[in-house]
């Protein structure tokens, strides 16, 4: 990595313009833009900081070309996320596919794919990347991501929201899991939720614009890494009661109708009122209410035992789950 570095200099405009490409004599083989985007950290100790971030003011460069186009597709877009997608595809990593035969009784599986009606912000932990504000990405592929913890801890907060603060709420224990130090007996510290990573096939620039509270006016605009508004992500979960196992059937019928209502509500409220972004309580991170499916028009809810219903929109799921547990009058 040092050898790479010291091969591709970033310590003058010249250099910012051969790692970008727009230059007489650009690095014609650094052909992963991601590449490009790390060798431009370099001038975080150097003069040309500003340059290699938003290039000249007027003509455009730097990184901001690599992300961001008013017009058209970017070049991140095109050379890193829609291969990655493929590979992860060719690889039957994403999206998730999961067999039913071999799981518990009242296991089922959610997925639909979901485009975004309103930006989607998070925070990479990458500390040496020349934007200040990049959108997680995964480490290999390096393609805009929601981590399964991020969806657990946000379905979790809206369901629990709908609840008392402080009152204990089985339901939530049942699905999301306890601390070890707080599990209660007759409840295992896992949840019978299982989350699965969200991979989003578009990146942009979003710019912040911060207002003054005394003057109202604007300050300094932040730009932030986003994933915009358009771009689309599949989501999947898994209910997973390995715990009712050996229970009395009817109990664990009636426990996993509960649990499956209670899924399809929140995931409902998450997509289309909370969000799911950071930011969510300006409205960032909003789903469309139109959905499809990874293989076909509509998304699918699975249930072992049950066979499957399809959905068009999130305002469906609850219906979709209330026709497979013949809960419908």
């Amino acid at each position: 990595m040092y050898d790479l570095y010291v091969a591709y200099p970033c310590e003058t405009q010249d250099d910012v313009r051969r790692i970008i490409g727009e230059h007489k004599q650009p690095y014609r083989e650094l052909e992963w833009p991601y590449t490009r985007v790390t060798l431009l950290a370099q001038a975080l100790v150097e003069e040309v900081k500003e340059f290699a971030r938003s290039g000249h003011p007027r003509y455009g460069g730097g990184y901001k070309w690599v992300v961001h186009r008013r017009k058209g597709d970017n070049p991140y877009n095109q050379g890193v996320i829609r291969p990655g997608l493929r590979q992860l595809e060719h690889l039957k990593i994403y999206p998730p596919q999961i067999d039913l035969k071999s799981l518990p009784p009242h296991s089922a599986f959610i997925q639909f794919r979901f485009t975004l009606a309103r930006p989607f912000r998070s925070n990479d932990d990458d500390s040496f990347y020349i934007h200040e504000n990049p959108v997680l990405k995964d480490v290999v592929f390096k393609i805009p991501m929601m981590r399964p913890s991020g969806w657990k801890g946000i379905l979790r907060s809206v369901m629990a929201g709908q609840f008392e603060e402080g009152e204990n709420v089985p339901i939530i224990a049942r699905l999301f899991g306890l601390a070890r130090d707080e599990a209660e007996e007759g409840l295992s510290n896992l949840g019978r939720l299982r989350f699965y990573p969200t991979f989003f096939d578009r990146i942009d620039l979003d710019i912040i614009n911060p207002h003054s509270r005394s003057t109202k006016a604007g300050t300094v605009p932040i730009p932030r890494e986003t994933v915009p508004a358009g771009a689309g992500g599949v989501f999947t979960l898994l209910y997973l009661p390995f715990d009712l196992v050996g229970q009395d059937p009817e109990q664990a019928r009636i426990q996993a109708t509960e649990d499956l209502q209670a899924i399809g509500q929140g995931i409902l409220m998450m997509m289309r009122i909370y969000g799911f972004s950071a930011k969510r309580s300006r409205g960032y991170g909003l789903a469309h209410l139109q959905v499809k499916g990874v293989d076909g028009e509509k998304g699918t809810v699975v249930m072992k035992g049950r066979g499957m219903q399809t959905f068009g929109t999130l305002t469906e799921l609850p219906d979709a789950l209330e026709l497979l547990l013949g809960t419908t009058s």
